[in-house]
């Protein structure tokens, strides 16, 4: 099993998510290549071993207990640009493709500045923020499945939701994907950038160990999670080493030694009182992984 691929075990994830929580994966490997990561795909499919795509790490949540399967690290970089698209591999961080793009003079993915994710992982939720999100802006993706046959997705093959894609739903492993932007002056795009900046740093808590919003919005109700949420007075409430933020109260924070079922308890709390008093059901926005 694994015969020619370099592959660790027992290795820590936490330390690879925005959270800072969560046990070790079974056996572990960084996917540098294309070639390398059909590869390790096919062998795991071959022996049943569950896996998991391991992106920028935020909005997920590793069991304490660990992944029991073969967690990829996409380290796939290469970034490339010609004309107004820009071509990224799914392990470029998000930040790193927007910069690339401000610095031809390329606006579209501004939007996302600040958020700790990478390409991959962006596309595959459907990553939105400040009313745009990635369905605006992806053109095509490139995708393979277990046996290592890549498939190029259009637009329309993603099947854009909120927060959802067709890659949630089919064993679809995403390699790149390709956005279309348009042109805008350079200067502008930096403010831009800057104005967006300031903006995340009043509003949210960052340089926190947290995975961003818990929570999607609910398209039936007029409030955002956030709202709803406050409006019980639950910003600052505790679980263990859990809490709402005091900033934004779709934000849990680890404050410190918090365990992934710190993080559960909290959630699970959060939304039984906004059922019961606000009659609203909310659905999480983070992933659970290993549970």
């Amino acid at each position: 099993m694994f015969e020619g691929i370099e592959i660790e075990e027992g290795v820590s994830l936490a330390p690879f998510t925005t959270f800072k929580i969560g046990g070790p994966a079974k056996y572990f490997f960084r996917a540098k290549t294309r070639k390398d990561l059909e590869a390790v795909l096919r062998e795991a499919s071959k022996n049943n071993i569950p896996i998991f795509i391991l992106g920028g790490g935020s909005n997920i949540l590793i069991h304490d207990k660990g992944f029991d399967g073969l967690a990829i690290k996409m380290e796939l970089n290469d970034i490339s640009i010609k004309d107004t698209s820009l071509v990224a591999g799914a392990g470029v961080l998000l930040n790193a493709a927007i910069m690339r793009a401000v610095k031809e003079g390329l606006s579209g993915l501004e939007f996302a500045t600040g958020i700790p994710a990478k390409v991959g992982g962006a596309v595959w939720a459907n990553l939105g923020s400040r009313g745009s999100d990635m369905s605006k802006v992806v053109a095509s993706v490139i995708a393979t499945d277990m046996q290592g046959n890549e498939r190029v997705f259009s637009h329309a093959d993603c099947k854009f939701e909120y927060r959802h894609t067709i890659f949630k739903d089919e064993p679809w492993v995403i390699i790149e994907a390709k956005f279309n932007l348009h042109p805008r002056s350079t200067q502008e795009l930096r403010q831009a950038m800057v104005d967006l900046a300031k903006l995340k740093k009043e509003e949210q808590d960052v340089g926190e160990d947290t995975a961003g919003c818990a929570f999607r919005n609910p398209h039936d109700h007029e409030h955002a999670a956030a709202k709803l949420i406050d409006d019980l007075g639950l910003k600052g409430f505790a679980i263990g080493g859990a809490q709402v933020s005091e900033k934004h109260a779709n934000f849990i924070l680890n404050k410190g030694g918090a365990t992934a079922d710190d993080v559960v308890q909290l959630i699970s709390y959060i939304k039984q009182q906004v059922r019961d008093k606000k009659g609203v059901q909310l659905m999480e926005e983070i992933e659970y992984v290993g549970f």
